[in-house]
């Protein structure tokens, strides 16, 4: 049997090659459609990392985890991008920059921010991990949330900075890529003791500030109430040396009194009465007759 000029064996072979080659077709098609779709992300995925967006803020993410410093950290933030305003920075493109034009950007933000008068003699270091920048770089927020910290920091009034025995302090503060990864140290110079914080296994800078502190109104209040004993002792003593006196010039008159001298007189010594002496006087004359036999 035959159709045309193909015979059925060789139609029943091209069929099966017709038919195989559609499906091919179809297979090539929806191999083509998903590697559209698969270019589609890469180019996309290229461009997140060609301009450095974040998927998440770190400020975000903090957030998150710590619900209940949620104010603070906005607070932060708001003032972080304060200091951007103050410096007309605000606009400025940071996807145009290189990772050292960015640092040396982000470095002149840092050192318009001020300290307060009561910090007048410490001494600050701070550092950003490599992760860090990158994250600073391409986080905003973060970004503000660093200048905002370093602000609130930095303007923190110190009241016993001018007290005698105040040492000034050497600080560090560390920055990561994440809020949690943050560790401020506070050294005084004048001991080896160190202040920690940002990590949850050491009490916060503010906390030992505080405590440092309470000690210095304690160690005050110590002075005080010694000083406050030392004024009662000699108040107690001159009232003893006048309570003296007064015992002595009551001794003194009545003594005059019961010897009929109603006039004082005293002598050179200022003890001694006109009739004292007198009597003195007569008992040695006595005396004299007596040692000499004439009584």
């Amino acid at each position: 049997m035959s159709i045309g000029s193909v015979g059925y064996t060789g139609y029943a072979g091209y069929t099966a090659k017709y038919i195989a080659s559609q499906a091919g077709s179809a297979s090539s098609k929806d191999s083509f459609s998903e590697t559209v779709t698969k270019s589609e992300a890469a180019t996309k995925n290229g461009s997140a990392a060609k301009t450095g967006r974040v998927t998440e803020s770190a400020v975000d993410a903090y957030k998150k985890k710590h619900p209940e410093d949620a104010s603070h950290v906005n607070a932060q933030v708001k003032a972080g991008k304060k200091v951007l305003e103050k410096n007309g920075v605000t606009d400025v493109s940071r996807e145009d920059m290189t990772m050292e034009e960015y640092k040396r950007f982000f470095t002149a933000l840092m050192d318009s921010i001020p300290f307060d008068a009561s910090h007048r003699g410490d001494v600050e270091f701070w550092s950003i991990s490599e992760k860090g920048w990158e994250q600073m770089k391409n986080d905003p927020e973060y970004e503000a949330w660093v200048l905002g910290y370093t602000s609130e920091n930095r303007s923190v009034y110190f009241p016993f900075a001018s007290w005698p025995g105040y040492s000034p302090s050497v600080c560090t503060e560390k920055f990561g890529d994440s809020i949690e990864q943050h560790i401020g140290q506070s050294v005084p110079m004048s001991s080896g003791s160190s202040k920690k914080t940002g990590s949850s296994d050491e009490e916060s800078w503010w906390v030992k500030r505080q405590k440092r502190l309470k000690e210095l109104l304690e160690e005050q209040e110590k002075r005080a109430r010694e000083q406050k004993a030392l004024n009662r002792s000699a108040m107690e003593e001159a009232m003893l040396q006048e309570q003296m006196a007064g015992s002595a010039r009551l001794k003194y008159f009545l003594t005059n009194g019961m010897m009929g001298d109603k006039e004082t007189a005293f002598a050179a010594s200022g003890h001694m009465t006109i009739a004292a002496s007198t009597y003195e006087s007569v008992m040695d004359l006595f005396s004299s007759h007596v040692n000499g036999g004439k009584l």
